[in-house]
């Protein structure tokens, strides 16, 4: 089965950089052009991995991520954010958000693919949860 991504910026260079890349390596890209989108398609489709841009619609890439993490049927899938910010404080409000990864723009996409791939991976060897978590 492929493994599935969202990347979510209103940058549509970008996410045919990121849709190409990844797609060689056969992974399902699936875009969205804003925060409110990106959720809506998580919900839907339980990608494997969340690509976040921090500025974008619909309440950015920071929004998006802190309303993941507050949902409790999202709040493990694996985000990256990919973004030319690059200030300290930005890449610490992720962090502390709970973002699993963070790439300035302009990336290289070979290193984008590793970093991708082991958020996956990772994911995927996470044990499910307990019945009493449920």
């Amino acid at each position: 089965m492929k493994r599935r991504v969202i990347v979510a910026d209103d940058d549509p260079t970008i996410v045919s950089l990121v849709a190409l890349r990844l797609g060689v390596a056969r992974y399902d890209v699936m875009s969205a052009g804003d925060a409110d989108g990106a959720l809506a398609m998580a919900r839907t489709t339980m990608p494997d991995v969340v690509i976040l841009d921090v500025q974008m619609p619909g309440g950015g890439g920071l929004g998006a991520l802190a309303r993941l993490k507050a949902d409790p049927d999202l709040c493990r899938l694996p985000v990256m954010m990919l973004t030319g910010e690059r200030n300290a404080a930005t890449v610490l409000q992720a962090m502390d958000g709970g973002a699993d990864d963070y790439m300035v723009k302009p990336f290289n996409p070979d290193l984008l693919l590793e970093r991708v791939s082991r958020l996956a991976d990772r994911a995927s060897s996470t044990p499910a949860r307990p019945l009493w978590e449920i």
